[in-house]
């Protein structure tokens, strides 16, 4: 009878991805349970929130999670303009949707990097980085900053985007496309990453349902599940752009659900580019108090629901703020995954979650 050990993994540990503890109880070569132990990096960014005015939240708003500001600063401001009861421009909210998909695009190259290279596919590791590059130089010349952009504000957006730009993001999309589809092949042949990642850390669609996976992770169990379709925000219910599925819901079916959503995301910027309207204001004046009531604000992050539950009291500063993370939901359902695969199998299992601590530990 084999004896039963336990490993502990963190909170410094590169399967990690962040600062976390995982504590595996394995016999032989098998997990048998697991425990997560979150609460390292803390920073009390909901009360930040609570003790600032309202329009002075968005730069800490993008590090929740440095691999998705954008998206994190957008769920704050739409947030913040539902209870407001305000509504931007037609111009503004095509930017706006054109800068998000771009931050999912950016997202999805981070977890694939870092997914990959867990998996010793080391020159996956590499070249999506440069992609992503690419997409970072793009918002640079937009915000001026390549990862903390502090570009969305309540009522708009800080400026316009520059001269050049609609040329030079179509022109990018065209390009990822075909990087895509390179990615696709080349991991399709390699042996290492298909061994490790098909039938690794199967998650059934009524476990997905009911451990509350959101994002690519529930997709991948079978589940069509995307806040831009239910509950469509700014224009995307002017879009047209399919949801990507998958039934397997193990590690290879997440690859391929954040695969198939970065050609969807392309194709949304291509019309949303198209359609831009050249007129409309950048930003407008906006009241300077929030009024009393409460609002509770979801946008589908590139790792799921993202939302934003805030309270108005005749006041700059907010009552109260309270951030829902995807990466926090999913991070949940990690000791269901784990338990009964192989010792081997954790690393692909965890970075299939694409966790960031940031928004989890806020």
């Amino acid at each position: 009878m084999s004896e039963q050990m336990f490993i502990h993994l963190g909170p410094q540990h590169p399967v990690n991805h962040g600062l976390w503890s995982l504590k595996i109880k394995s016999e032989g070569e098998r997990v048998v349970d697991s425990e997560i132990m979150i609460g390292y990096i803390f920073r009390m960014i909901e009360k930040i929130a609570e003790s600032r005015p309202y329009d002075n939240f968005q730069p800490i708003a993008d590090r929740l999670c440095y691999v998705s500001a954008m998206s994190w600063e957008a769920s704050y401001i739409l947030a913040i303009e539902k209870l407001l009861g305000i509504e931007v421009s037609r111009r503004v909210q095509y930017m706006r949707v054109i800068l998000l998909e771009f931050q999912r695009i950016a997202s999805h190259l981070t977890w694939l990097s870092a997914y990959a290279g867990d998996l010793g596919v080391i020159t996956m590791l590499v070249i999506s980085y440069r992609e992503r590059e690419y997409i970072l130089d793009l918002l640079e010349h937009v915000t001026g900053a390549r990862m903390m952009y502090n570009f969305f504000r309540p009522g708009g957006l800080k400026n316009d985007f520059p001269q050049g730009f609609i040329e030079d993001a179509t022109a990018l999309t065209f390009y990822l496309d075909e990087r895509i589809r390179e990615y696709k092949a080349m991991l399709d042949d390699s042996k290492v990453f298909m061994l490790r990642s098909k039938n690794v850390g199967i998650l059934g669609k009524e476990d997905a349902l009911n451990l509350g996976a959101t994002g690519p992770v529930l997709r991948a169990s079978g589940v069509q599940a995307d806040l831009r379709k239910i509950e469509p925000y700014l224009v995307y219910d002017e879009l047209d752009f399919k949801i990507p599925v998958q039934k397997a819901g193990d590690c290879y079916a997440r690859f391929q659900i954040r695969m198939e959503e970065i050609m969807q995301s392309t194709h949304i910027i291509r019309q949303a580019l198209a359609e831009l309207p050249s007129e409309g204001e950048i930003a407008i004046k906006v009241p300077r108090q929030l009024p009393k009531g409460d609002v509770y604000f979801r946008t589908e992050d590139p790792r799921g629901e993202a939302g934003f539950y805030v309270v108005g009291n005749d006041n700059r500063i907010p009552y109260r703020v309270k951030i829902k993370s995807p990466a926090y939901s999913n991070l949940s359902i990690g000791s269901h995954l784990l338990r009964g695969a192989k010792i081997a199998d954790i690393p692909p299992i965890i970075a299939s979650l694409d966790l960031c601590m940031g928004e989890i530990d806020r």
